[in-house]
């Protein structure tokens, strides 16, 4: 058996990789990074890329939007907001380090668009790409992650059809969310292993807490349910979401006895995620618009990358409303499948 923990370990260190690309990921107008890390001894770097080469019409401004949880000290920011606003020219890429482009927030998320240089509203503009390196210096790990691309549709070159200022991401104004995201394993937890997932609240705003579902299958195919509640932002470990993902309870389940191949002595299982209520004190939301990324982290080593997304998606997604009432509850696109 020592043999197949040396292999795991392999898994971990080389099958992870932590910048593997798939397909299907378009240049955007709005770059939404599911995180940023400016703790003690951590780093993180943010990449923005013009790949607009038209030297007449494509130059653009781009405005950073830090939507932080966490300040210095752990103390708690309620999202509030920072933003910053650079030119990029054709061809042009832009790298930050967020501690000090922003060094008053310590945790949270950061999207980018593209907004006119001479009117500052928010613009089709889908030449934008992106990427984010994580190094947790204490924890000697690092990892990177390509945002989430939204491509704006709007009429014209405007992306802020209502002129709220908010970016809607109802399928009018920039392109929608997934109603589910699929990640496509976990492996029980417990020990070295503590894997923590990201979770973004995509509709209602500053002001709503977010319920979010989960089913979360073992490797023979059976189904356990559970909820957790979050505002805003959070990252958070999988076994404080809910034991159904510990290698202590997974032992318990009718597990498949030659799964993982090659390390049969580790259960894994695989998730989805999806809304299911967001609410201030004065709205609520059915079936909101979450993301969802896992880190792995196995002892020294981590990995991360975007998740899969259903076809079926939500438009009452919008970043970042600040009132109690967010930003109305649109009709989702396609309905609910579940």
């Amino acid at each position: 058996m020592r043999i197949n923990k040396f292999l795991l370990a392999g898994v971990t260190a080389l099958g992870l990789a932590s910048t593997a690309m798939a397909g299907g990921r378009n240049p955007g107008s709005l770059l939404l990074f599911p995180e940023f890390d400016n703790r003690q001894a951590n780093l993180t770097l943010l990449t923005v890329t013009n790949t607009n080469a038209d030297t007449v019409n494509g130059t653009i401004n781009v405005e950073f939007v830090y939507i932080g949880k966490y300040a210095p000290n752990n103390i708690t920011l309620d999202c509030l907001e920072f933003n910053r606003t650079h030119t990029l020219t054709p061809n042009d890429t832009l790298s930050v380090i967020t501690s000090a482009h922003n060094p008053g927030q310590e945790q949270g998320y950061v999207y980018v668009f593209a907004k006119d240089k001479n009117t500052g509203i928010a613009k089709v503009f889908n030449h934008l790409i992106g990427n984010e390196m994580t190094i947790m210096g204490i924890e000697a790990l690092d990892y990177s992650l390509n945002p989430v691309s939204y491509k704006a549709i709007g009429q014209g070159t405007n992306a802020d059809l209502d002129g709220d200022q908010n970016r809607d991401l109802d399928g009018n104004e920039y392109e929608t969310s997934p109603d589910e995201v699929y990640i496509p394993r976990f492996l029980g937890q417990g020990g070295q292993y503590r894997s923590e997932l990201i979770l973004l609240g995509l509709s209602g705003g500053a002001a709503f807490t977010t319920i979010v579902n989960f089913w979360i299958y073992n490797d023979n195919e059976e189904a356990f349910s559970a909820q957790y509640s979050f505002k805003c932002w959070d990252r958070v470990r999988l076994e404080t979401i809910n034991g159904a993902f510990t290698e202590t309870f997974l032992d318990t389940t009718n597990n498949a006895p030659n799964e993982i191949v090659g390390a049969s002595t580790r259960e894994s299982g695989w998730f989805r995620v999806y809304g299911g209520t967001a609410f201030s004190t004065a709205e609520q939301i059915i079936d909101p618009a979450v993301y969802a990324v896992l880190v792995e982290k196995i002892a020294s080593h981590g990995a991360s990358d975007l998740p899969f997304e259903s076809v079926a998606r939500q438009a009452n997604g919008s970043l970042l409303p600040r009132g109690i009432f967010g930003d109305g509850n649109p009709v989702p696109v396609n309905g609910d499948n579940r």
